[in-house]
């Protein structure tokens, strides 16, 4: 049977919250720097060089969105497809049957938005603990994972074991 493809998506930008407001901040406290040395009583200053540092938080801001950007999830009726990067691009790719165990954790903030975290752990050993993070309660993606998880292990008759 022919692998299909049930979801893709990618995380929101709501995951950049904290560091777009710490960004927002230094780039008013550099502009208020800046107007502070452009006082007319003071001597003329370096403060277009000051401007210039502006730069760093917009920069830092930009990178965050390219990153969260660049992340895409898929989910296949096989495996769960991680592709993240923006200049080295790297794809993990987890087989359903492997995954163990499943969490879908909806912190303060996330509820407010429709959001949830989706945790999955594997018996992969390269990606032992999976999180596909900031994705939209809605699309009940946790169930969906959860029911082709059995659909896998069904198929290919294999059965988590935990040994003590």
């Amino acid at each position: 049977m022919p692998e299909e493809n049930l979801w893709s998506g990618s995380s929101s930008q709501i995951k950049n919250v904290k560091p777009f407001a710490v960004c927002a901040l230094a780039v008013i406290a550099i502009l208020a720097l800046v107007g502070w040395m452009m006082n007319p009583t003071r001597a003329p200053s370096f403060s277009n060089y000051v401007l210039l540092l502006t730069l760093v938080p917009i920069g830092v801001a930009v990178w965050k969105w390219l990153l969260v950007r660049s992340r895409k999830y898929l989910l296949t009726t096989e495996r769960i497809l991680i592709t993240s990067g923006i200049f080295n691009v790297v794809t993990d790719s987890i087989e359903l049957y492997r995954v163990k165990d499943l969490r879908m954790t909806q912190p303060l903030l996330l509820r407010f938005f429709g959001l949830e975290n989706i945790e999955l752990t594997t018996s992969d050993v390269t990606s032992q603990f999976v999180c596909v993070d900031h994705v939209k309660k809605s699309e009940k993606l946790g169930d969906r994972i959860r029911v082709q998880v059995e659909a896998c292990r069904v198929a290919k008759g294999s059965r988590e074991m935990e040994i003590q």
